[in-house]
């Protein structure tokens, strides 16, 4: 911030918009700063001569009988316009506030202004990259910012001057170079909002700096300097009484005796066997710390060679990591090292990244590279989830992104700091390895060496598992990276072959090969795919996907028909990958030799980077063998897909295992000393652990213990099972208008009350939101919809941050949702959740099952559903201090005979209740009276 420059910190509160599409100004606010200090400040309500809404009073808690009293914008307008003058406007989210007391301005007659400005949502989305949210209710919790009045523009005003002032100082402690590349880039920022880095860069430019000693700089880049520690653990003895864990429990978690026969249920196993063993951990326990500490003083009496702690997503690793590992080590009276572990694909590669610098970049990416480059400053691991971006659709992550250890060049100045290389250098080092269940499946041999293994979360390692033994073909993504090499090769205007051929780098048989190979795979693989739509792609009417199971016997008559085709692209396949291998030396040995311009050297990195795309869809072609085919038998399958909603619809042919039997003991298991399973929905009503054994390839008789819940649901929560909803199954429009006519109805009983609502099918979601988008419950409840408005991750991070929020969900939202206290009060049940039997994978499944002359109702069907019905139940109660109400619309859980066994996977304590929708309302209000 200049010195003697005046800056003015505005918020605006408005009406909705109104019948001419405008707002109007129902409040103006306005703190000034000087030498960064408030010298001054003004806020004022304003008339709006128009009606605002319900919603819009509960937003800013301002009345219409205020409004009434206070002036018309025409009469302050005058004030306002010279109280801005010669100031550089500084609002949070500038193009809100500025444009729209412009347009006012307008309306009764004033100029606009014509200020410099500054955003504060830019900002702190690249001084503080590591966020979730960028809400200024959020950064000013986060920051302990004033904000005593959020959505009150006198109170707002006041943060985002207090949130300036502290991001002026982040800029202030800013390394010079990494200020030299913000104000090189200054023009991506909204208005003049960049000007802050070049004011701070040339204050700091032509006085010495001294790098940080945590710091290091590579080709004009800074980042972390490598500082993981092994440690060596110091022996301790394990705490068997309840007075030792409660010693060590001490100020630091409260005292849980299921947690602690968790311990030592699983201190004894370690000890005395067995191989496996399942545990059920309700949730509330503390499982995770219900297992870490034995496993620790395991490790500390030198008796494993360490521990793989695998989850089902990369968020609950996140979890562990951040909130469990640090109090674990509070815990402990030793010391332990532990490091995170996920796909290549989560990682940034510094040397692409250095290069995407020096692209040229959407104003969007660009402003993600900002971002990235002072993360950079921080962050340890090079993580992207870090950043806790809700999505990667930005095509700067195509550019950024690491593809593994094998795509790294050894004389690149960034290979010694490569994040990917390092972590996997710590491996051997570490105690703890904490992964997922996808990266568990591919590096089980790699991370096992005998270790103890930790599958948390451990129904979803059988569906991980089929994951993992997909190959896939995507006919259309060949034909892309076919195209683009072959142009690459032969026609760029800007640089191509001929240009490698003239500088002496590429000589003429090498680039002749090249394109030869490339043209047999561009031409004969899109020959296939034609002849595959031709011969088994046969859509019904109004089909928006097409699906099909491809039977054995007719893809091995279809690949005998056409042997020659498949061989041939088998051949150039072979062929291409050495042609990659060569000419990955040849571009390290020359940028070794420093024989390669800038040009030259992009060329063949991004020439590479198309190569290894098409490899990778390539890699599956080897099952398009007949003995491969003849060796599939029953074990694997083949399957079709392709949209039909538009032309360039890709096709793709999808190869997987599909008997589980022996696959996990040998894909996973027999590389671990001890195999630990924990859950909290592992056991089903009257199967106990017979379900989960199937699904894990464990034997029948696996040693299972279900430990005691924590929650008093008698006094927490009560489940109310509507008995007269319409038939689901037979009366489709009838129900979805019935649940949407429930919902406005529960949710006028219960205002304010935070409620998700959670769905079988994505369709019956979308009629449901439909029907509520036509009634005035969306001016007084923000209704979010899963695939509707927006990705999943900020659907859930709205949902949090929220309150009186209503969310629509589906599939995921089932579970692995932690919503503790007021952030889930209430959760609707709209449909039952038995899977389609209609996809691909069921239908292989139940095949089977009939085949075996078994029920694939009460064999697959019932069981899952009653496996997805105890989690989606558990996202209710999280805590001993919540309180909610779990309501069943779907009549059938009353109904069908198979109802009692769906009421069975419902908390056993939680009071049930079978009434009709009216009943149910009453009992509704009466439980939040209480």
């Amino acid at each position: 911030m200049k010195s003697g420059q005046t800056y003015a910190v505005v918020d605006v509160e408005t009406t909705e918009v109104q019948p001419d599409g405008q707002r109007r100004l129902i409040q103006f606010s306005c703190v000034f700063l000087k030498n960064r200090r408030v010298i001054n400040k003004f806020n004022t309500l304003v008339n709006p001569q128009t009606s605002v809404s319900l919603e819009i009073q509960q937003l800013t808690g301002i009345t219409p009988a205020q409004l009434n009293k206070a002036p018309l914008f025409s009469d302050l307008a005058a004030t306002i316009y010279s109280l801005l003058q010669n100031t550089v406007f500084v609002a949070h989210n500038i193009n809100f506030d500025y444009n729209f007391l412009n347009q006012e301005l307008e309306r009764v007659g004033y100029p606009s202004l014509e200020l410099e400005g500054i955003d504060t949502v830019q900002l702190a989305q690249v001084l503080l990259p590591t966020l979730p949210s960028f809400k200024l209710s959020y950064l000013s919790s986060y920051l302990n910012l004033d904000h005593r009045h959020p959505h009150q523009a006198d109170s707002d005003a006041l943060a985002t001057a207090q949130l300036l002032l502290l991001l002026q100082k982040r800029i202030d402690q800013l390394p010079v170079e990494t200020l030299a590349t913000l104000a090189e880039f200054q023009t991506c920022f909204l208005h003049q909002t960049g000007k802050l880095f070049v004011t701070a860069y040339q204050q700091k430019c032509h006085q010495p700096q001294q790098l940080p000693a945590y710091l290091v700089k590579v080709n004009d880049m800074l980042i972390r300097r490598d500082t993981y520690q092994s440690v060596s653990l110091q022996a301790a003895v394990y705490p068997q009484s309840s007075s030792d864990k409660q010693q060590l429990f001490a100020g630091l978690i409260e005292w849980r005796q299921p947690q602690a026969e968790m311990m030592d249920v699983i201190h004894q196993a370690l000890n005395q066997g067995p191989p496996a063993l399942l545990i059920e951990a309700p949730t509330g326990l503390g499982k995770t710390l219900g297992y870490l500490v034995p496993i620790m003083y395991q490790l500390a009496a030198g008796k494993s060679n360490g521990c793989v702690v695998s989850t089902a997503t990369t968020a609950l690793q996140t979890q562990i990591v951040d909130r469990v590992l640090p109090l674990l080590q509070q815990l402990l009276p030793f010391n332990f090292s532990a490091i995170v572990l996920k796909g290549s694909w989560h990682y940034l590669s510094l040397a692409k990244f250095a290069a995407s610098l020096k692209q040229l970049q959407s104003g969007q990416s660009r402003l993600l590279q900002l971002r990235i480059l002072v993360w950079l400053l921080t962050s340890k691991t090079g993580d992207l989830d870090e950043l806790h971006l809700t999505k990667y659709q930005d095509p700067l992550f195509d550019q950024i992104r690491h593809t593994g250890l094998e795509s790294l060049n050894p004389a690149d100045p960034f290979y010694e700091y490569d994040f990917l290389r390092r972590q996997r250098q710590h491996i051997a080092k570490a105690d703890l390895l904490i992964t997922n269940h996808a990266y568990l499946l591919q590096h089980a041999q790699q991370i096992g060496q005998e270790r103890i293994l930790v599958v948390d979360e451990a129904q979803h390692l059988a569906p991980n598992a089929l994951m993992a033994s997909r190959q896939e073909i995507d006919f259309d993504q060949v034909k892309i990276c076919s195209d683009t090499l072959l142009v690459m090769a032969q026609s760029q205007p800007a640089f191509s072959f001929k240009d490698l051929i003239s500088q002496g780098i590429l000589s003429p048989a090498s680039a002749q090969e090249m394109i030869r190979v490339l043209r047999v795979i561009d031409h004969r693989t899109w020959a296939v795919r034609e002849e595959i739509i031709e011969r088994f792609v046969v859509a019904e009417k109004g089909t928006q996907i097409f699906e099909k199971l491809l039977p054995l016997r007719q893809i091995y008559g279809f690949i005998k028909e056409n042997v020659g085709e498949f061989k041939t692209i088998a051949t150039a396949f072979e062929q291409l990958t050495n042609l990659y291998f060569q000419f990955e030396d040849l571009t390290t040995q020359l940028q070794a030799a420093r024989r390669l311009d800038k040009v030259a050297q992009n060329f063949l990195i991004e020439f590479l980077d198309w190569l290894k795309q098409l490899l990778d869809q390539l890699a599956a072609w080897s099952n398009f063998n007949l003995q491969q085919i003849e060796n599939f038998k029953q074990a694997k399958f083949i399957w079709l897909k392709l949209p039909l909603t538009h032309d360039a619809a890709h096709l793709h042919v999808i190869f997987g295992a599909f008997q589980m039997h022996g696959f996990l003991q040998a894909k996973v298991y027999q590389w671990f000393s001890q195999l630990l399973f924990v859950g909290a929905t592992l056991s089903l009503p009257g199967k106990q652990q017979q379900f989960i054994c199937q699904q894990l390839d464990l034997p029948s008789k696996t040693p299972f213990v279900k430990l005691p819940g924590m929650f008093d649901y008698q006094r927490q929560a009560i489940g109310l099972m509507v008995s007269d909803a319409p038939d689901i199954s037979r009366q489709q429009t009838a129900y979805a208008a019935y649940v949407s006519q429930m919902i406005i109805k529960i949710l006028q009983v219960t205002p304010g009350r935070q409620t998700l609502i959670l769905f079988n099918s994505q369709n019956m979601l979308e009629k449901v939101y439909q029907r509520l988008q036509d009634v005035t419950l969306t001016a007084t409840r923000k209704v979010l919809a899963q695939g509707i408005t927006g990705s999943n991750e900020k659907i859930i991070k709205n949902f949090m941050l929220g309150s009186g929020m209503i969310l629509l969900g589906t599939g995921t939202f089932w579970e692995g949702i932690d919503l503790p206290q007021s952030q889930l009060e209430q959760l609707i049940i709209a449909q039952l959740p038995f899977s389609s039997p209609d996809t691909v994978i069921n239908q292989l499944r139940f095949n089977q099952l009939r085949q075996a002359k078994k029920s694939t109702f009460w064999e697959l069907s019932l069981p899952e559903a009653m496996q997805r019905l105890q989690q989606g139940a558990g996202r209710l109660i999280r805590t001993a201090n919540d309180h909610g109400v779990l309501i069943v619309l779907d009549s059938r859980i009353i109904t069908r005979k198979y109802g009692c066994w769906l009421q069975a996977a419902l908390p056993a304590k939680m009071p049930l209740k079978a009434v009709t929708s009216e009943e149910m309302l009453s009992k509704l209000t009466k439980f939040w009276q209480n």
